[in-house]
């Protein structure tokens, strides 16, 4: 059975919290298992391979999801910020200042993504970062 949205009226996908088009969320209130796959993301790898490891979260799919998301996006962000760490090291003067505004920008990036991450994770919603999702499914716990 399909919703629709109070605010703008169109039809929202079954078990969805945010409105596709308009983006206003519904009045449910947060269930436990969004609660703690938020958290998943809060403590960055080390609580998303806690929860993959805990009893009663490992076999909650939503809970899965966003842990080992958290794990892939830790790790892409380590890596991102040890190889623009080289960068500034090895280039000369100028160069490496364009590498440090860059590896600002992107820490920037990434900090707002984890922010996102939060909140779509606390809301219900299934997100997949585009290539850290498929690196996400290759976890193996």
């Amino acid at each position: 059975m399909a919703v629709n949205c109070p605010r703008c009226g169109a039809t929202m996908p079954q078990g969805s919290v945010t409105c596709p088009s308009c983006g206003a969320t519904l009045g449910a209130k947060a269930s436990p298992s969004n609660v703690v796959a938020a958290i998943s993301y809060v403590g960055f790898a080390v609580t998303g391979v806690i929860f993959l490891l805990l009893e009663p979260y490992r076999n909650d799919e939503q809970v899965r999801f966003h842990a080992r998301q958290s794990i892939a996006f830790t790790v892409a962000w380590i890596a991102f910020s040890i190889i623009m760490g080289v960068f500034v090291g090895v280039m000369p003067g100028f160069i490496s200042r364009i590498f440090m505004i860059i590896e600002d920008v992107g820490h920037i990036a990434f900090a707002l993504m984890w922010v996102y991450l939060i909140y779509q994770a606390y809301t219900g919603n299934r997100f997949r970062v585009p290539v850290l999702g498929d690196w996400a499914d290759a976890i193996p716990l």
